[in-house]
């Protein structure tokens, strides 16, 4: 025979996760609400921008993932408004600046870091 008790959390009581300085796994990194333009202060140019991710769909509407911020095409956050998202990377608008920022930095700029 099983207790019921065995094993099992008392009513009022909640598990609780201890992180200890790592993120939760419980909670979602992205979802479909995602904006903060933490990630944006001091953005002054696209050499600010980290391009992490490019979902391109012509049809349903492309996203990007730039500074920890999922954005699709005209958001605007923080200075930094998303133009037009293409396969190759993002034409973004800097404080009324445009400029391509290509998803794949060219060889000669890796060098540079």
């Amino acid at each position: 025979m099983i207790s019921a008790e065995s094993g099992a959390l008392a009513a009022d009581s909640q598990p609780l996760y201890d992180a200890r300085g790592k993120r939760d796994p419980f909670v979602q990194l992205v979802t479909a609400t995602t904006r903060h333009a933490g990630g944006f202060s001091g953005a002054e140019t696209t050499d600010d921008l980290v391009i992490e991710g490019v979902v391109y769909d012509p049809k349903s509407g492309s996203v990007v993932i730039v500074n920890g911020a999922l954005l699709r095409e005209g958001e605007e956050v923080g200075g930094v408004k998303v133009v037009r998202i293409k396969p190759e990377g993002v034409v973004f608008s800097v404080h009324g600046v445009e400029s391509f920022k290509s998803m794949h930095p060219r060889e000669e700029d890796r060098k540079k870091t």
